[in-house]
C-alpha cells in the first residue's frame, strides 16, 4: 500500500507515517508538510490512501482533495482535523472518511478497514486462489492453471478450505466421494489425483505448495494469495469482494460458506 500524510504541522504528518508503518510495514508511507511536494508525488506514483490536515496555510486541505481527484482519481482521501464541525464540510466532497486529532493507530486502522477504493494486497504467493465464486487457480503471471483431473483441482480446493490443517486420505475420499465405500480402489484412484496435482503445480513452479505429511496432504498457506484468507484476516479488499458466493461448484463448501456469511468482525483471526 501506497499512503502520504500532509499536514503543515510536520510532527503529525510524520506521526501518522510512524503509525501506518507500524500497520503496514512492508507498505511505503510518506509525509508531506507542503502541498506542492505532495501534488508532484501524487502525479508520479499512485498513491492509495491520502491523509490529509483540512486547515493548512495556502491551499486547504479540502482544495487538495480536488487537485488529488484530477490527478488519481482512485486515490481515498481521508481528512485529518482537529474539529468536528470541519466533517460536514468535508462530506460535500464525498471522501472515503475522516480522523479527528489526535490521531491514534486504531482510527487509522477503522478507516483503511472501510476505504471507499479498497486496496487489494500485494501478491508475493506461488498461486493467486480465488475461493469467492468458482474455485479457480491462477499462476504467478496471473494465468489460469490447467489440471490433468478435475478431481485433482477439487483435492486442492478441499486442502485450501482447511486452512494448512493435514487431510488424511480418508478424510478427503469421504468428502470428495462421500457415497462410495472407502475400499483399495478408490485409494488408488486418490494418490492418482494427488501425483497428477503435484506434477500440475511443479510444471509452474508451485511444487512447494503442497506439504506431504504421513498418510495426509496439506497445503502451505504462507506459499499461496487467497481470497478466502485474506477475508479472514480482515483485509477490506478482500471483504468487499465477498458476493454471499464461496467454491460455488462444490456441495461440501458449503458449511464454509455459512460461516463465512456470518458478521465478518466475528469470524476474523
Amino acid at each position: 500500500m501506497i499512503t502520504i500524510s500532509v499536514d503543515d504541522q510536520v510532527e503529525v504528518s510524520e506521526e501518522i507515517v510512524k503509525m501506518m508503518k507500524e500497520i503496514d510495514p512492508e507498505g511505503t508511507h510518506k509525509d508531506f508538510s507542503d502541498v506542492e511536494g505532495a501534488l508532484k508525488y501524487l502525479k508520479k506514483e499512485h498513491v492509495d490512501v491520502a491523509w490529509l490536515d483540512i486547515e493548512m496555510p495556502g491551499m486547504s486541505g479540502l482544495e487538495l482533495s480536488m487537485e488529488i481527484k484530477k490527478v488519481s482519481p482512485n486515490t481515498n482521501i481521508v481528512f485529518v482535523t482537529g474539529h468536528e464541525r470541519f466533517a460536514l464540510q468535508s462530506l460535500k466532497l464525498h471522501p472515503s472518511g475522516f480522523v479527528l486529532k489526535p490521531v491514534t493507530k486504531e482510527a487509522l486502522q477503522t478507516e483503511l478497514e472501510n476505504l471507499r477504493f479498497p486496496v487489494e494486497k500485494k501478491r508475493t504467493g506461488l498461486l493467486r486462489i480465488q475461493c469467492f465464486g468458482n474455485f479457480e487457480v491462477f499462476d504467478k503471471d496471473d494465468h489460469p492453471v490447467t489440471f490433468q483431473r478435475s478431481r485433482s483441482k477439487e483435492v486442492l480446493a478441499y486442502m485450501v478450505d482447511r486452512r494448512g490443517a493435514l487431510c488424511s486420505a480418508n478424510e478427503i475420499l469421504g468428502i470428495i466421494f462421500e457415497d462410495r465405500k472407502q475400499d483399495s480402489a478408490l485409494k488408488s484412484q486418490l494418490r492418482v489425483f494427488m501425483s497428477k496435482l503435484r506434477k500440475d503445480l511443479e510444471k509452474i513452479g508451485a511444487g512447494d505448495v503442497i506439504v506431504k505429511g504421513w498418510n495426509a496432504n496439506g497445503i502451505d498457506c504462507s506459499k499461496v494469495d487467497c481470497d478466502y484468507y485474506d477475508y479472514l484476516s480482515g483485509d477490506s479488499y478482500a471483504i468487499n469482494s465477498f458476493k454471499g458466493e464461496y467454491m460455488t461448484q462444490y456441495s461440501w463448501a458449503e458449511m464454509t460458506l455459512g460461516e463465512l456469511r456470518m458478521k465478518p468482525d466475528d469470524y476474523y483471526y
